[in-house]
């Protein structure tokens, strides 16, 4: 299937700034033909679901991917493998045909949310769309970003009328998916969560999702999909705007005490207090500030450098970088480092964090390309101590990997 050609920077810029002054976080938003496109073929996504459709793949600690099955607007507690993609499946025309030849009696969707933690071309995409937000808007949402695909055919959203607390960018790969929005000042004239909600429809704005179109809506708006002739493939840009400012502590803390249950034997219950929770506040009682410190930043650093996306980049193959090359940081790549209580060097980038002994010579290397700087490795490798080469090669391994530096050789050496 054709896709819309890339729009030209001219226009982008001009789409970008009406939206930052008239629709972010304002005003929904449907145009027929968008400046702004995924540029996702339907190899990508099929891949991408294909990855998530296998359990192994869940990053550990996030439980992303996740699969949700609705059949006849109810969440199904089975195997979902066969709502998607197998490896008969020739094309995503093919996988969307066999699915809905086997509901023809009933409506079905298929959410998957999460799909950036599997797939580095979704990922790249996600990435892009938050640094434009951001670029523009001059904020990062307080929550997390995501990617996700709704594929079904189906009289209304299961769940009905909902908020999602997340600004929706959305993409339609196939079919037409009309979204109806509703202010939150209307909440008490709005049945949500049911499908019965024809006497509001009047007071819905109409968002219209098709092949080339963009919707987008605020995150405070209620909100319902419609897809009930064909089936409709969606893919969705959310922006969450809640957290919880204590969950960083609280996760880092249970980092901690996870390490110090592997470590060693859980003492005797004492004062009626369980034997593993007794284990536990042994393990708290040993940490000191820095560390937990050290684990909040870690955690925090996989939403930073990711752009809200909290997962790191799906790596490519390790390839050592040349020991002749010029090294710079990629565009719009955020590099972070900290030394470590343990006295470790961290260095944070696309959603990873590598730790390697500390060092200041790395160090320095490691703030001038956060800083825009392009390092001459042979330059830098005369003047280094010996000590600091190896180190420095392999954060930059790591950071190739990440697609966080790009590297060419130097000529004439």
């Amino acid at each position: 299937m054709p896709h819309p050609a890339p729009a030209t920077d001219a226009r982008l810029d001009r789409f970008w700034k009406d939206f930052a002054s008239r629709h972010w976080e304002r005003a929904p938003l449907t145009l027929p033909s968008s400046p702004v496109q995924l540029g996702l073929t339907d190899e990508q996504l099929v891949r991408a679901l294909t990855l998530a459709a296998d359990p192994a793949n869940r990053v550990k600690g996030s439980g992303l991917p996740r699969v949700v099955v609705t059949v006849d607007g109810r969440t199904q507690p089975i195997d979902t493998r066969p709502f998607l993609p197998l490896p008969h499946d020739h094309d995503l025309d093919a996988y969307l045909a066999r699915v809905d030849a086997r509901m023809r009696e009933h409506e079905w969707s298929v959410a998957v949310s999460g799909l950036h933690a599997v797939d580095a071309a979704l990922w790249d995409r996600a990435k892009k769309l938050a640094d434009d937000v951001h670029r523009y808007t001059g904020s990062r949402v307080a929550g997390r970003v995501d990617i996700d695909t709704f594929i079904g055919r189906y009289t209304s959203t299961n769940v009905g009328v909902h908020v999602d607390h997340a600004g929706n960018f959305g993409f339609t790969l196939r079919g037409r998916k009309l979204l109806l929005t509703w202010p939150p000042e209307l909440a008490d004239r709005v049945p949500q969560h049911t499908a019965d909600y024809a006497a509001a429809r009047g007071l819905a704005d109409e968002l219209v999702g098709v092949p080339g179109a963009l919707t987008y809506f605020p995150s405070e708006q209620l909100h319902v999909g419609e897809a009930p002739d064909a089936v409709a493939v969606n893919v969705n840009i959310a922006f969450f705007t809640r957290s919880d400012p204590a969950a960083l502590v609280v996760d880092a803390v249970g980092t901690l005490l996870g390490r110090g249950r592997a470590a060693g034997e859980a003492p005797v219950a004492a004062d009626g207090i369980p034997a593993q929770a007794a284990a536990a506040l042994a393990t708290l009682d040993g940490l000191s500030g820095a560390e937990i410190a050290d684990v909040v930043w870690e955690q925090h650093m996989a939403a930073v450098t990711s752009g809200g996306l909290g997962v790191g980049r799906p790596a490519d193959p390790l390839v050592p970088v040349p020991r002749r090359a010029r090294v710079r940081t990629r565009p719009d790549v955020e590099v972070r480092q900290r030394l470590l209580a343990d006295g470790r060097h961290a260095v944070a980038a696309q959603g990873h964090t590598l730790k390697v002994a500390g060092h200041p010579q790395v160090a320095a290397a490691v703030t001038a390309l956060a800083d825009g700087d392009t390092l001459d490795l042979a330059d830098w490798e005369r003047a280094a101590d010996p000590e600091a080469v190896p180190l420095l090669h392999a954060v930059l391994l790591r950071l190739s990997a990440w697609r966080a530096v790009e590297a060419e050789e130097a000529q004439g050496r």
